[in-house]
């Protein structure tokens, strides 16, 4: 590692050249200044010094001075740090592999999807896996929509193989919403116009087993990985757990509590954005279901609604929500069709690939010099 004269750490570009696994699993290749990660390109590749034969950083990443010769990497965004080390012969095809076969899997439709969740779902086709979830839906609701306040919600814990949330893809989402404004559906818009789909939620309470442990896990989530928005629920008797649109709820937080990105430094705020504060300050409307729904239907809906995305919800006017399964899903990206399907960790990768193809270089951040909190995950 080096300065080349100049403040900012470098790395020489010869050093770099071969396979290399990041610390959450991204299987990273160099060539020449080409950088490829899970297999596909980053846009710009490496950004090099002007003699082109040292490393400055890619993406919105820099090089940062390791603090001894370990054969290690290290890239940092504000407080965010990835680690790079030399992979195993063969190891990073074995990754990319499988990061194939999960893209593959998202085009076997709703139903395979669903089953891949849980074997025992008993549904034989896409259509009966959106004629179960709308008759569970109808069964436990426990009455028209409800708006309710981000802050008063936590994950329910069921959803995502109990891994929790992704702390990647909230930011993603808070990132997107700073960006290009709250899209709100109680304004018209549309899920093609970037809307968020219907939050759907069990009204809970900490006297109940379930309640109290997605209570507890959500704190030890948040006590964890500090650049989530701060826990809500201290003192609250009822609360609700998100079966769906988890992410999206905890986004709204971060600006709630004007929490700094995790990328940017920048605190989120909502500015002149009238509707992310009607959002904030008078809630979002939601599909409320009772806790008196079983472990099993709660999972089988949180699986199922994360592949609903994009579907038309129908509202009627006495409250009743359908969920459309006789069209297909409005088609999506590749990233946003894995982001459903992906459990937490395997969906902090996929962001920060997602976020070394598609940053736009036009405004990237510049970040304060500050000590930076390593994840090692």
């Amino acid at each position: 590692m080096s300065n080349s004269g100049e403040d900012s750490p470098t790395i020489p570009l010869d050093s770099l050249q071969g396979d290399w696994v990041a610390s959450r699993g991204e299987a990273v290749r160099v060539h020449g200044r080409t950088l490829t990660i899970n297999g596909s390109a980053v846009p710009g590749g490496l950004k090099l010094t002007e003699d082109c034969q040292h490393v400055t950083g890619f993406s919105i990443y820099k090089v940062q001075a390791a603090e001894m010769p370990t054969g290690q990497v290290f890239w940092h965004a504000g407080p965010q740090e990835i680690i790079w080390r030399r992979a195993e012969q063969g190891e990073v095809e074995g990754r990319i592999g499988k990061m194939e076969e999960a893209t593959n899997s998202i085009g076997q439709g709703l139903a395979a999807a669903a089953n891949t969740g849980g074997q025992g779902f008993s549904v034989n086709s896409e259509r009966d896996a959106v004629l179960r979830l709308n008759s569970l839906i109808e069964r436990w609701r426990v009455g028209p929509l409800v708006r309710v306040r981000s802050c008063d919600i936590c994950p329910d814990w069921t959803n995502r193989a109990q891994t929790g949330l992704s702390l990647d893809h909230v930011h993603y989402i808070a990132t997107l919403i700073a960006e290009s404004g709250f899209k709100s559906r109680r304004r018209g818009a549309t899920v093609e116009e970037g809307a968020h789909d219907v939050p759907v939620l069990v009204r809970e309470t900490i006297d109940t087993d379930l309640g109290k442990g997605a209570w507890q896990k959500w704190r030890e989530q948040v006590s964890e990985q500090p650049a989530f928005p701060p826990f809500f629920l201290d003192g609250k008797q009822e609360f609700y757990c998100s079966l769906g649109n988890g992410h999206f709820s905890q986004a709204l937080n971060l600006f709630r509590a004007e929490a700094e990105g995790l990328w940017t430094g920048k605190s989120y705020k909502v500015r002149g954005d009238d509707a992310l504060r009607e959002a904030l300050d008078d809630g979002v409307e939601s599909v409320v279901l009772s806790n008196d729904m079983p472990t099993a239907d709660r999972k089988f809906v949180s699986e199922m609604l994360n592949r609903a995305h994009g579907r038309t919800w129908r509202v009627g006017d006495d409250g009743q929500i359908t969920i459309d399964g006789d069209v297909p899903a409005i088609s999506g990206s590749q990233f946003v069709a894995l982001s459903k399907v992906l459990d937490a960790e395997e969906l902090s990768c996929l962001v920060r690939v997602k976020l070394g193809v598609d940053v736009d270089r036009t405004r990237t951040p510049v970040f304060e010099e500050k000590e930076t909190t390593r994840s090692r995950l």
